[in-house]
């Protein structure tokens, strides 16, 4: 990780706000999973400050559960950190009691039973990336746990972040400002590949300071308009006229960047300007929608009405965006049926984009904070017109 990261205290006081909300729900004890630090690391990582530093693996007879990790948070008494053998940063997580194992799921079993958690509620945290392995265990090994997947208890604490937390959040867009500046450099150059510019902006990006970054797209020509594609780039050369789609991701202090940009190798034609521009004007108008209490149905509508307005409507992506922090990926999504109205500190990507099959595809994508009134804080500096 970055030399910056949250504070212990502030680790601590959301473990005293889980706790409260924990009680307040009906429950014993809060049971949080987490994957590795470049997956799913969120409400752990929240609680904990551990990234599993390992990719997650094939379980095995000597190993099972290798790249997660699991928090027991009672209401009364301490909180016990479960690791793979990896371990943790004993320099970054304030927990004084952790037990490291190669079976984790043997682990909890142990830890619920010595606690005399094994007969009370207890909310699960992260059910959808709990190893079926081990819900079946803790079902078998563990009949009197009543355990109650509930991520209503650690979620909502995370939507809204810390001052400390934005300025993690400044840094990394600073991060994906600095890869996407070095591959558009890149692009300029004659000859070069789509891996060329991936690999310019993966090295920028660590340069300036990245954790790591879990991807850097590079889409061009047709491929542009595939909107996710794997590989994240290939040994196409870009050539002149081409649309290229770009997108940063990855994470300083362990707090993400998310950033699409989408540019042209050498002069636009006029469709192609017609599409940038119809991307950008959206994404503009979305972002200035992101102020305290707009629902987020009505930002989605004013973006989507502004592609229609353009010649897109046929190409329209669902979702616009979405929330970032921990993950690249949080709450709120920014759907066209979402119930969730903004509150000031949500942090959000928000990236309109219009994909046509055979042709071209674009997003460019801004990262903001929800100030406490009027318009956002946009923490991108990287400029929309590319182009």
């Amino acid at each position: 990780m970055a030399g910056s990261t949250i504070e212990p205290n502030e680790i601590l006081d959301r473990q005293r706000r889980a706790r409260q909300a924990t009680a307040a729900a009906g429950y014993d004890a809060l049971l949080v999973v987490g994957r590795a630090f470049y997956d799913r690391p969120g409400d752990l990582a929240y609680l904990t400050n551990h990234f599993p530093p390992f990719p997650t693996t094939v379980f095995s007879a000597h190993m099972r559960g290798m790249g997660h990790a699991f928090l027991v948070l009672p209401v009364e008494g301490e909180p016990i950190l479960i690791t793979d053998p990896r371990g943790y940063r004993r320099d970054l997580v304030p927990i004084e009691r952790t037990v490291a194992a190669a079976d984790l799921g043997a682990a909890v079993v142990a830890t619920l039973r010595e606690t005399g958690l094994d007969r009370k509620r207890v909310a699960l945290a992260g059910e959808d990336i709990l190893p079926a392995a081990f819900a079946r265990s803790f079902r078998d090994e563990l009949p009197a746990l009543d355990l109650v997947p509930d991520d209503s208890i650690v979620e909502p604490l995370r939507r809204i972040k810390s001052p400390a937390e934005q300025d993690l959040l400044r840094h990394a867009a600073r991060c994906a400002d600095a890869g996407l500046r070095a591959a558009l450099d890149r692009i300029a150059q004659p000859g070069v590949t789509e891996r060329d510019v991936c690999a310019a902006g993966i090295a920028a990006a660590m340069q300036a300071g990245a954790d790591f970054v879990r991807y850097f797209r590079v889409h061009s020509g047709p491929w542009s308009a595939a909107g996710s594609r794997w590989p994240q780039a290939m040994d196409r050369t870009i050539e002149p006229g081409d649309v290229v789609a770009m997108d940063a991701i990855g994470a300083y202090g362990g707090y993400g960047f998310d950033v699409n940009r989408t540019t042209v190798k050498g002069a636009p034609d006029a469709r192609a300007e017609e599409l940038l521009d119809a991307v950008d004007v959206a994404t503009a108008r979305a972002v200035a929608l992101c102020t305290p209490g707009s629902r987020v149905a009505d930002i989605v509508a004013a973006a989507h009405e502004t592609l229609r307005e353009r010649g897109f409507g046929e190409h329209l992506g669902g979702m616009i965006g979405h929330g970032i922090g921990l993950e690249t990926v949080e709450a709120p999504y920014l759907l066209p049926d979402a119930p969730d109205r903004l509150e000031p500190g949500m942090t959000l990507c928000v990236e309109p984009g219009v994909h046509v099959p055979g042709w071209a595809g674009a997003s460019i994508e801004q990262e903001i904070i929800v100030a406490p009134a009027g318009p956002p804080e946009v923490i991108t500096p990287t400029p929309t017109r590319l182009w």
